[in-house]
């Protein structure tokens, strides 16, 4: 009975096919040391060997985002939210992704974010800019007001004058790794 077991971890140790958590794996070290066509290419054969790998989707979104390719990564952001509809960071990324052309879906994403993480600071100061630009001054300067409190290093993205805050009035961008 041993030399079956024994057989089986020798295979797996040599030269076994990648999972798709070690292509994710990999897919991240790519992208963490700059290496953003790698990564791609990791996380895409991820994908493949596993449709359902939420992470690998995520990934390749935030590296469509560093590549400047928005619509890939809206793409991306949406199949890891078939997969896990309550996943924060996906939510978040595409509300960024989308705030442009579409802030009043954005909102919702954000809002979402904030129903599920009530403390998802660059969320609240997001917000507050789409608030901003649809008039709601008051509404936005609450929002930003949470988000310092939440978080004092986003002081710097909010506009003068704001409670507490001057900085340039910049959107906190979408985090670019996962977690």
């Amino acid at each position: 009975m041993l030399a079956p077991c024994l057989f089986v971890i020798g295979i797996a140790a040599c030269g076994a096919q990648p999972t798709a958590t070690n292509l994710v794996t990999d897919g991240l070290k790519a992208q963490l040391a700059g290496n953003l066509s790698t990564a791609a290419t990791e996380y895409q054969k991820a994908i493949q060997l596993d449709s359902n790998t939420m992470v690998a989707h995520y990934d390749l979104g935030t590296v469509y985002d560093q590549q400047g390719d928005k619509t890939l990564a809206v793409e991306e952001y949406r199949a890891a939210l078939v997969i896990q509809p309550n996943f924060t960071d996906a939510l978040f990324n595409l509300a960024v992704d989308t705030t442009g052309s579409d802030p009043v879906t954005a909102r919702q994403l954000y809002l979402k974010v904030l129903s599920l993480q009530p403390n998802y600071a660059a969320a609240w100061l997001n917000v507050g800019f789409i608030l901003e630009s649809e008039g709601k001054g008051d509404e936005a300067k609450a929002d930003w007001a949470k988000a310092v409190v939440l978080d004092p290093s986003l002081a710097s993205h909010v506009p003068s004058p704001a409670p507490a805050a001057v900085g340039s009035g910049t959107p906190l961008p979408a985090p670019t790794s996962t977690p």
